[in-house]
């Protein structure tokens, strides 16, 4: 029997579609994250064995192949500017060209509720119906 909780509230529904889908996706996500442990097991050993090989070299990527299959090791750099001000005084004029400014206007969630009653307030958004999230529950 399917169980539905909205908010505290439980009813209980005969829908075998939505019974063999829930069943479905929970194994299916099982396997996906035995799965994951297993990938980024593979991950560790090509990365080390990718290290290795570049040692001596100051390329950043490696590809290995064995018969058809490929496998692309890359490695990279995330840079964040942690002390702007002491940044700006070492790098003086080349700040500009060395330093991507960016802002965002990131509105909260009340903006998105206010813009449903506003049209002036909801012509200054694009509002987009996010992809539903489905997630197993322990």
């Amino acid at each position: 029997m399917l169980k539905a909780k909205v908010g505290k509230r439980v009813s209980e529904h005969k829908d075998s579609d939505t019974e063999i889908a829930v069943m479905q996706f929970v194994n299916i996500k099982r396997e996906i994250d035995e799965l994951n442990v297993k990938l980024k097991e593979q991950k560790a050993v090509l990365s080390q064995k990718a290290r290795d090989f570049l040692s001596d070299d100051d390329a950043s990527t490696i590809t290995f192949s064995v018969d058809e299959d490929s496998v692309k090791v890359s490695f990279g750099w995330d840079v964040k500017v942690d002390d702007e001000g002491k940044l700006q005084d070492i790098l003086g004029k080349r700040f500009e060209d060395l330093v991507k400014t960016s802002v965002v206007f990131k509105p909260v969630d009340k903006l998105r509720v206010m813009a449903i009653d506003d049209d002036g307030i909801r012509e200054c958004l694009i509002v987009k119906e996010k992809a539903p999230a489905v997630s197993v529950v322990k």
